[in-house]
Formats: C-alpha cells, sequence, structure tokens
C-alpha cells in the first residue's frame, strides 16, 4: 500500500527487480525467457517497464528465482497504485480551486481534515472526508440526494460548505447504533422527549439520543459551518435509519427544543414524500424562498412542534388569563410538564411578552465544543 506521503513517482516498476535478479543469477534476458516459456519480448517489455507482471508470469518467476508469485504480484500491484496516484494528483492539481471554495480552515479546526497536510494532499484529504473521488462526483452526489432546502437567498451560494456540514452529520451517525426504524415507537417517545424540556439542557443530550435511538433515528449535533444558516437537518441513511441533526446556533432552550420537534415532524408527516430537508431558522426565511410544496411541509412542521411542546387548549385558557409574570410562567409549564422557557419564547413569538421580557426563565445553550467536533 501506497503511504499518502510518499512520491508515488519514486516506486519502481517491477521489471527493475526482475533485472536484479537475473545480475544475480548473471543471465540475459533471453536466459530468463526460455526458462519462463515465454518471448525474448515479453521479458525485455517487463525488464523495461513496459509490461505488467501477468499472474502467469508471477507463477514462472516463482519457480525459476524461489520467490512466491505474491511478490511479484504485490510489487506490481503496488507499482499501479503509484501510477494511478501519481495521475490523480495530477488532477488534483486542477481541482484547487474547486476545493478552495470549502471552508477548509474551519473544517481543520474542528478535525474534519488534518492541519498541516502536505503539499498535495489537501485535496484528496477533502474528497476522502466526502467520500467522493472527485468534483464530478461531489456534483453527481450532492445533486442526486434531492435535497429540499428551506435555505435564504442569503446562504444561496453555500453548497459546499452546506455539504460538509451534511457529510459530518453522516459520519457522526454511522457512529450510533439504532434500533430498526418504527413510526410507532417514534410516537411514543414524544412524551419522554418533551418532559427532557424541563431538565438542564446540558443533560438532556444523552438521554434524548437514547430515546431517539430506540425508534430508529440518529440523533447528532453539529454546529453550523459559516455561511450555511442550518438550524437542523432530517433525512433517511438507510431505509431502517433516520438521522436528525441539529446545529449549535441556538441561544436559548426554546429555540432549540422547538427545531428539534421540527425534525420530528419531517420524519413522521414527510420523510416519505420529500427525502431530504435542511432548515434554516424561522427568522431568517423571506416570501419567494420557499416552494409552495416546501412551505406547507414547513408550515405542517411548525405547526407539530408549537403544538407538542404547548397544547393549544391548555395555551389558550392561559392566554385567556392574562397573568404572564414569572410565577403564574412558571405554575403553568409546571403544570403541563414544560420548561418555562419554553412558554416565554412562544409568548415572545405571539407577541404577548416583548422580546426581552421573561428571558430568565430562559435556559441559555452553552454545549461543549469538543462534544460535537
Amino acid at each position: 500500500m501506497i503511504s499518502l506521503s510518499e512520491d508515488p513517482n519514486t516506486v519502481l516498476h517491477p521489471g527493475e527487480t526482475v533485472v536484479d535478479y537475473l545480475e544475480a543469477q548473471e543471465w540475459s534476458q533471453s536466459d530468463l525467457a526460455r526458462r519462463a516459456g515465454v518471448t525474448p519480448k515479453t521479458i525485455s517489455e517487463i525488464c523495461n517497464g513496459k509490461a505488467p507482471i501477468s499472474p502467469a508470469t508471477a507463477l514462472s518467476l516463482e519457480k525459476i528465482f524461489g520467490r512466491p508469485a505474491h511478490f511479484w504480484l504485490n510489487l506490481q500491484r503496488r507499482y499501479d497504485e503509484a501510477q494511478a496516484r501519481a495521475k490523480e494528483q495530477e488532477r488534483s492539481a486542477q481541482w484547487k480551486k474547486w476545493a478552495a471554495t470549502f471552508p477548509l480552515r474551519e473544517m481543520k479546526k474542528r478535525g474534519w481534515l488534518v492541519h498541516g497536510l502536505p503539499q498535495g494532499e489537501e485535496v484528496p484529504a477533502l474528497l476522502s472526508f466526502l467520500g467522493v473521488s472527485s468534483p464530478d462526483s461531489w456534483n453527481r452526489v450532492w445533486g442526486a440526494a434531492a435535497v429540499s432546502y428551506r435555505q435564504t437567498r442569503k446562504f444561496a451560494k453555500s453548497a459546499e460548505a452546506v455539504s460538509a456540514w451534511v457529510r459530518a452529520t453522516e459520519l457522526q451517525a454511522d457512529e450510533i447504533d439504532v434500533s430498526e426504524f418504527s413510526k410507532d415507537r417514534l410516537l411514543a417517545a414524544i412524551e419522554p422527549l418533551r418532559r427532557l424540556t424541563r431538565i438542564s439542557v446540558d443533560a438532556i443530550e444523552d438521554p434524548a439520543r437514547h430515546l431517539c435511538a430506540s425508534a430508529g433515528v440518529a440523533l447528532v449535533w453539529i454546529p453550523e459551518l459559516p455561511h450555511t444558516g442550518i438550524s437542523g437537518c432530517a433525512r433517511w441513511l438507510t431505509p431502517t435509519k433516520v438521522l436528525i441533526a441539529l446545529t449549535m446556533r441556538y441561544k436559548t432552550d426554546d429555540q432549540l427544543w422547538f427545531t428539534f420537534f421540527h425534525e420530528i415532524a419531517h420524519v413522521l408527516l414527510h420523510l416519505n414524500k420529500t427525502s431530504f430537508v435542511i432548515d434554516n431558522p424561522e427568522g431568517e426565511l423571506s416570501d419567494g424562498v420557499v416552494d409552495p410544496e416546501m412551505q406547507k411541509f414547513e408550515d405542517e412542521a411548525n405547526r407539530f412542534a408549537s403544538d407538542t411542546l404547548l397544547p393549544p387548549a391548555e395555551l389558550s385558557a392561559f392566554i385567556k388569563a392574562c397573568d404572564f409574570g414569572n410565577d403564574a410562567i412558571h405554575s403553568f409549564a409546571d403544570r403541563i410538564g414544560v420548561g418555562p422557557g419554553i412558554v416565554v419564547g412562544r409568548l415572545q413569538h405571539e407577541k404577548i411578552l416583548a422580546r426581552h421580557q421573561g428571558n430568565l426563565l430562559k435556559q441559555r445553550i452553552v454545549f461543549s465544543s469538543s462534544t460535537h467536533e
């Protein structure tokens, strides 16, 4: 196997080794041709690096020189790989401009790419991370993903960064063992997940991930990359495994939980209709950005998240009471079994509270970056 740091141009054709053995035996190429039962031209082309050592020739050399056939074939495989790698390096030099469209510095910072890669290896490392062999294959894979965006005009040219973030979620999800997906089990997990809104946000990741895994959903947290504006993602990884990915752009628990249940809604309601949904925060959308069909899905997901966190009848009765002090919010949140920050966030969204009111009841999101990179 060729080391990525090894110069493929230094790997010799196996014919060089044949020449060494001929010199050791003081034989001519014609002598070897007679012993091997092949034409002198065949031996000449091998010795001059113009022809490969075939399996049949390797078996002949095994008998003649006493070195097993796999010795000669391994030399040939190593040389063939070196030649292919040399050609790949030439192509990689032409792909540097494409690679530069990715947020390479940030990807290195997060450990997705290695710092200090030798000259010429940055492009192969990027391709390896993305799981593709060339920019053309990246275009085909990304284009075939059937991505349905909630994407603002501001971030319309961020496909490379978005795809890098998506790939990071895939790699992390691969490490999570889940049960076979079950819609019934996911529905049964909603109330236990909802109750997690009442505990400290720095303690929710493990129990939330466990509940999701039991329903066939891999839950991952991956910080967003610059210029993507992603809040979450829902998609099928396999016919039996679903991915929900959340970013670290949230500042408070109400935003986090709303987006989480929004993604669950996509899994329950939409993933049989659209295979891949990437979401931006609602406040970063503008008219004309979302196509009508996707807007319908987004409205349904928003309604599911809102109604799951705060049952409409309960919320309506609370609002009619017109008491929005901290004690009243705490009491209401306790009664319906959610965190008080969820109530505050909804009241702010409905413009019943101003954005500066009630924020002490929200939990600030400060996840450890080392956990999610």
